[in-house]
């Protein structure tokens, strides 16, 4: 009898993991699946908005950080991203391109935040 409940409560456990990874894959689809192109980027620096990119323009632009840094946005073929920072870790500039609403680059060590927008709010 033992032994029944074991099993059960085993079977519950792969039954509970199999429905954890099916809402998983379903969610990363619907997400990957609607996402749209991005037109613009807001960039913030310490929680302020100091720039605002219309990313069907080519351009490049320095961003100073809050402490002292920069880094330096490109933006071409609807894609952004920061080619060249000052901050000892680079992650920022490792992030890659970014064209996709809701996509992000982060560069803690400036504390600048780029957030990609796909519509017009």
């Amino acid at each position: 009898m033992n032994g029944n409940k074991e099993k059960q409560k085993k079977n519950d456990l792969w039954l509970m993991m199999a429905l954890l990874g099916l809402a998983a894959v379903l969610w990363i689809g619907y997400y990957v699946t609607h996402r749209e192109p991005a037109l613009r980027a807001e960039v913030t620096v310490d929680g302020k908005l100091v720039e605002t990119l219309d990313l069907s323009k080519e351009q490049e632009v320095t961003i100073q950080g809050a402490k002292g840094g920069t880094n330096r946005l490109a933006v071409r073929d609807g894609m952004i991203w920061c080619e060249e920072a000052t901050c000892p870790d680079q992650v920022c500039v490792h992030q890659g391109k970014q064209s996709k609403n809701g996509d992000i680059i982060v560069c803690l060590p400036s504390l600048m935040i780029v957030e990609v927008i796909g519509e017009d709010e």
